[in-house]
């Protein structure tokens, strides 16, 4: 845990140095691609950033509740004999390159690319999106997103590959972000999900049409037995394991807080704007009210579909827009007055506060068999036999 915590606190402090990019005007009004100091800084704080969350994350040995059960399918891909592995050809895909590349079952490898791949694209992701990347890095930390990366490597490659595209999507170059969505797809076809709500997102809903939505929503969990035999159509592998007898799946409260609490705040910024008599939209334009609807989404979605089996991996699709959206609504309160800004101050301290205490809680939660995240091991500094020996049992 020690470890963890150290990460945390350098990445947190690099990131604090990390500013939006600058753009020099000239006299002939071209703007120049001059790198400023800032620029030169902002950089390499972000390849120190990088590296920190990448070197722990490589250099792993059965860290992670499914670390043996990813070792055993690559396993399973490498020998042709093996004519179907259940996970996803674009995964299956990239182990037989790792393998034929290194001449032997390099999983270390694997993992370390995954990891590499997973981190670089998040930090692409909140560098070109976040209006205020110190805070939304903290908010992607304190969440969560980078620790439990460690497993289910294939649904967090894809969860980054996501993110990336949602650029794509508010920009409305809907060629590249569909392609990144099959692309992700190729890892973990989940993430399907989102060319239906994300779509969705963007639609200027009313009320009506929420109240609607979430009566179509308890018509589903009043019909949960249909629908599970629709889950087991997609996912056979779930059939007559303990994902359908309630173990893992319950209504995260956890989350739905999450979802409640964002809601509110963006209600409230949407009124104290309009108090003050600026635009009401909250965290600003079609991206806010994007970022708004797919929490409303996800509320709805933890609420009515807590019934299938890991459905917080469809809620994350929607809840990780709250590390650009937290920021942004934050960033829009009125703050002209010494009243408006010593709200903004409470605010974002709140947010602050109850970011730490969901890390904590986290932190708290590492060595259960669900996460299995600590103890970290290593093959730097553990017995190697040993490990080999416990991801091989």
């Amino acid at each position: 845990m020690i470890l963890y915590i150290a990460v945390t606190i350098l990445v947190l402090a690099l990131g604090m140095w990390v500013r939006p990019r600058t753009a020099v005007r000239t006299d002939s009004g071209i703007y120049s691609s001059t790198l400023s100091r800032q620029d030169a800084l902002s950089r390499i704080c972000l390849c120190a950033i990088f590296a920190t969350l990448f070197i722990p994350e490589a250099l792993r040995v059965n860290t992670g509740n499914d670390y043996a059960k990813y070792v055993d399918f690559m396993h399973n891909i490498g020998i042709s004999a093996y004519d179907y592995v259940a996970t996803e050809f674009g995964f299956n895909a990239l182990v037989k390159l790792i393998y034929s590349a290194s001449g032997f079952e390099n999983y270390l490898l694997v993992f370390a690319v995954f990891a590499a791949l997973t981190v670089g694209l998040f930090l692409l992701a909140m560098r070109q999106q976040a209006d205020n990347f110190t805070f939304s890095f903290f908010l992607f930390m304190m969440f969560g997103y980078y620790f439990q990366s460690y497993n289910t490597v294939r649904y967090y490659f894809a969860l980054a590959l996501t993110v990336v595209s949602i650029k794509y999507l508010q920009d409305r170059r809907y060629g590249y972000f569909v392609l990144l969505i099959l692309l992700a797809a190729t890892f973990h076809k989940s993430v399907l999900i989102v060319l239906v709500l994300y779509p969705l997102a963007l639609l200027p809903w009313k009320r009506i049409h929420i109240a609607a939505a979430y009566a179509l929503g308890l018509v589903v969990l009043l019909t949960k037995d249909f629908w599970m035999k629709v889950v087991v159509k997609l996912y056979p592998s779930y059939e007559g394991t303990q994902f359908l007898s309630g173990g893992y799946s319950s209504i995260s409260w956890t989350n739905i807080a999450r979802c409640c609490a964002v809601i509110i705040l963006a209600i409230y910024v949407w009124r104290r704007r309009a108090k003050a008599g600026l635009p009401t939209t909250a965290g600003g334009g079609v991206r806010g009210r994007f970022y708004l609807f797919c929490n409303i989404e996800a509320l709805g979605i933890y609420i009515f579909c807590s019934f299938i089996p890991f459905i917080s991996r469809i809620g994350y699709y929607l809840t990780v827009t709250q590390i650009f959206f937290i920021p942004a609504l934050i960033g829009c309160m009125p703050d002209s007055t010494e009243k408006e800004r010593r709200e903004k101050k409470i605010i974002t301290g709140l947010v602050i506060l109850a970011s730490v205490i969901y890390f904590i809680a986290l932190l708290r939660k590492m060595p259960d068999d669900t996460i299995k995240i600590l103890p970290y091991k290593s093959f730097l500094f553990n017995d190697m036999p040993a490990i080999w020996s416990d991801v091989n049992r």
